[in-house]
């Protein structure tokens, strides 16, 4: 299968310590979902894969509702290093805003 050009480089930042976010960001129909789904495949840490796309309330409340979801799994042993990946939280108004507030909170 083919690999996007970007494959490796996320692959290797998310192995890393936990520092920083990583977004993804590109025109429409370049396949970033698709290099997210194979960078899923690839790695140990345990994911969450939810997609804004087509969520008719998706705000604020609804990504705090999706981090404390994965905060719960997080906690439990078999979702140890837990990776959240939000497809098309750019459908979420401020955004950004929340999952600073969230990120934050976790440190």
């Amino acid at each position: 299968m083919y690999k996007r050009s970007h494959f490796q480089e996320i692959v290797k930042r998310l192995k890393e310590p936990r520092r920083f976010i990583q977004v993804i960001t590109g025109p429409r129909q370049v396949g970033k979902t698709t290099l997210i789904q194979q960078v899923i495949d690839e790695i140990t840490p345990p994911t969450i894969y939810i997609s804004a796309d087509g969520i008719v309330n998706s705000n604020a409340s609804w990504l705090n509702q999706q981090w404390q979801n994965a905060r719960l799994k997080s906690k439990s042993n078999q979702y140890s290093g837990l990776i959240l990946v939000i497809d098309e939280i750019q459908k979420i108004p401020n955004w950004s805003e929340t999952v600073k507030a969230n990120w934050d909170a976790d440190k």
